[in-house]
């Protein structure tokens, strides 16, 4: 069973958030969406939720597992398995020995995507600001007619890579995020949409990882959010 991408469910979640006082570009852009980070963390951390990843490889699945998440009092995400369903191996001792390696390279293949990702969640005031300062910032609107903040940037981590952030205009919250980049020689698409429930908690709805060089999908769904009582 595959045990990365086992944070992935809370990688865009929470982020840490400072005020910025340096005179940069879009500095006052930073600090609303800092701010907003901020209060969205508060509520987080008071919410239990289900978190279902689900990795494929060359159009089968490979695992399904479906975990029960909430924040630890020393604000470390906690994981507890509900359900994990993974592909079985094959029957004889060779193919299975085959398929057993084939298992941990891929867990190692992922082990190494996570943390790349994790780079693009601009986790860091200092990330965000970096990645404001060279974005270009356009006005727009949602489908729905609600104004939104589109910004795009280009070399954020690694080379020649792109990423696009959506923001709510006036709440400053995370609507959508799409990336492209490159992991061990591979490219790599990443999408995120958000989804925002009472009482204003702010939340990855849905990801997909795409590795198309290595017929390689992972999906993650959050849903189900709790207040913790």
């Amino acid at each position: 069973m595959f045990k990365a991408f086992a944070s992935f469910v809370a990688l865009l979640l929470i982020a840490s958030a400072t005020a910025v006082v340096a005179q940069i570009p879009n500095v006052n852009l930073a600090n609303s969406i800092i701010a907003a980070r901020q209060k969205n963390n508060s509520m987080m951390v008071q919410f239990t939720w289900t978190a279902q990843t689900q990795i494929s490889k060359d159009g089968n699945v490979k695992d399904t597992r479906i975990q029960q998440v909430s924040y630890g009092p020393d604000g470390v995400p906690q994981y507890v398995l509900l359900n994990d369903i993974g592909a079985p191996m094959p029957r004889g001792f060779f193919r299975r020995s085959i398929a057993e390696n084939e298992k941990e390279e891929l867990e190692k293949y992922l082990k190494g995507l996570e943390k790349l990702i994790a780079q693009y969640t601009l986790p860091t005031p200092g990330a965000l600001v970096n990645f404001l300062a060279g974005a270009s910032i356009v006005n727009a609107t949602d489908p729905y007619g609600q104004p939104i903040l589109q910004t795009t940037g280009s070399n954020v981590i690694n080379p020649g890579d792109t990423m696009t952030i959506t923001f709510d205009s006036v709440t400053f919250n995370t609507k959508s995020m799409e990336m492209t980049t490159t992991f061990d020689n591979q490219p790599v698409t990443m999408s995120a949409t958000f989804r925002s429930i009472t009482p204003g908690l702010n939340h990855m709805q849905y990801a997909t990882v795409d590795v198309p060089g290595k017929g390689l999908v992972v999906q993650v769904h959050n849903y189900d959010y709790v207040p913790n009582n």
